[in-house]
């Protein structure tokens, strides 16, 4: 029987995938993404036109449900041995990116090598997008968003199932937000300082890599004392998510170097 993604991963699919309404809600019409491609559901574009009528919410379902079918048996076959949350992590990663961007992924690569957190930051080489109007690839603020929570959630301990809801909060899609239904592919990972920095979302989510990054433990414990949700920490600005970034991509930055140096970085 083929593997299915955890609650966590159904809930930050369905989030993320939303409609221009936002609230973790299907488009019951086509709309463009960013990228250019007529979308509907949570989503879908397979068959979708500019021509195609209004869909039911079942509809919506059962296409979120053919589509999680091949990703989900993607990234079981590509990454076996993943836990419940790095499988529903990769899932939502495979579901944006398609089966072939996530089989040849830095990020899956380097899972199999043993290597969880490079794997876990290579999330990030995924958040461009070619903007139709200019030809031109530019970052997604809602591909950023979503590659920090899937980070989050791929390094959320799998026995520490009652922290994920927290990881994976709704959130109401943001102006600029929505889903890129085609990806940019990733540039070379050897020699990229986008792995490094994708640390900065892994910084934010994920308790392993807090540990590992002791300094910004009196940030980390001040804002879980007043209680700030996940949006409400994004909205800290800039001075905070600096001090985070800049941690972040020291942890990453050293322990690239180390690598590299016993030979267990491999070029691309």
């Amino acid at each position: 029987m083929p593997r299915e993604i955890n609650a966590a991963g159904y809930r930050l699919i369905k989030e993320f995938e939303a409609g221009p309404q936002g609230n973790s809600q299907p488009a019951q019409v086509p709309y463009r993404c960013p990228a250019g491609r007529w979308t509907n559901g949570w989503g879908n574009t397979y068959g979708v036109t500019a021509n195609t009528p209004p869909i039911t919410r079942a509809r919506a379902e059962a296409d979120l449900e053919r589509n999680l079918d091949w990703a989900e048996d993607r990234v079981d076959r590509t990454c076996p041995g993943a836990n419940g949350n790095e499988f529903a992590a990769m899932v939502s990663l495979c579901f944006n990116i398609g089966p072939e961007g996530f089989a040849r992924s830095t990020a899956a690569r380097l899972f199999n090598k043993g290597d969880k957190a490079g794997s876990a930051a290579a999330f990030a080489l995924w958040r461009k997008f070619q903007d139709p109007r200019t030809g031109r690839l530019v970052d997604s603020p809602g591909l950023i968003r979503r590659r920090s929570v899937e980070q989050a959630l791929f390094l959320t301990p799998a026995e520490g199932v009652a922290a994920v809801p927290a990881v994976v909060a709704p959130l109401p899609n943001l102006p600029g937000e929505l889903m890129p239904q085609a990806v940019a592919p990733e540039r070379s990972a050897a020699s990229s300082k986008t792995v490094i920095a994708g640390g900065v979302a892994v910084a934010t989510g994920a308790a392993s890599v807090v540990d590992q990054v002791s300094q910004l433990a009196p940030t980390l414990e001040t804002i879980n004392e007043v209680g700030l949700s996940l949006q409400s920490f994004l909205k800290l600005g800039a001075p905070v998510l600096s001090v985070i970034a800049l941690a972040a991509a020291a942890f990453f930055l050293w322990r690239y170097i180390a690598k590299k140096r016993r030979g267990e970085v491999m070029s691309t």
